[in-house]
């Protein structure tokens, strides 16, 4: 009989491909079950309490928190407003730490308008470049 095949050969064919399915899956499960932590950007909160309303003049108190696994470099914090000369910025560096809080104090000088809108921001590198930024948003009264 030309052109038959054996029950033998269907299946061993079939089985090849059941073997390389079952090969396939395993190995994507295995890709994805890598125990090495993914490489992410670190994590910054500026903590404010936003029932404050800084008066002019008078304070605004505030923490930062930074946090990357593999360390961060840096944090620049930021204070801006639309008032003239009130503003400003700082840079911290952290040499190999991984976790930090800054508690950070601004002065308001008087002449601030009520309703002036002060933003305080902060962004933190980690050691291998990517950022992160958070900030609040606060109004004068």
């Amino acid at each position: 009989m030309s052109g038959a095949r054996s029950p033998a050969g269907a299946r061993t064919r079939g089985s090849t491909a059941v073997r390389l399915l079952r090969l396939c899956v395993c190995a994507s499960v295995i890709a994805c079950t890598d125990p090495r932590p993914r490489v992410a950007p670190p994590t910054i909160q500026v903590l404010v309490n936003i029932t404050d309303h800084p008066k002019s003049p008078g304070d605004i108190f505030a923490a930062i928190h930074a946090f990357d696994a593999a360390g961060f470099d840096s944090v620049h914090v930021t204070l801006k407003s639309n008032a003239p000369g009130f503003g400003g910025d700082s840079l911290y560096l952290f040499p190999d730490t991984t976790e930090a809080t800054l508690n950070v104090h601004w002065t308001v000088p008087a002449g601030i308008p009520a309703g002036t809108p002060i933003t305080l921001s902060a962004k933190v590198w980690n050691l291998i470049g990517f950022a992160a930024s958070d900030s609040a948003l606060l109004t004068s009264q």
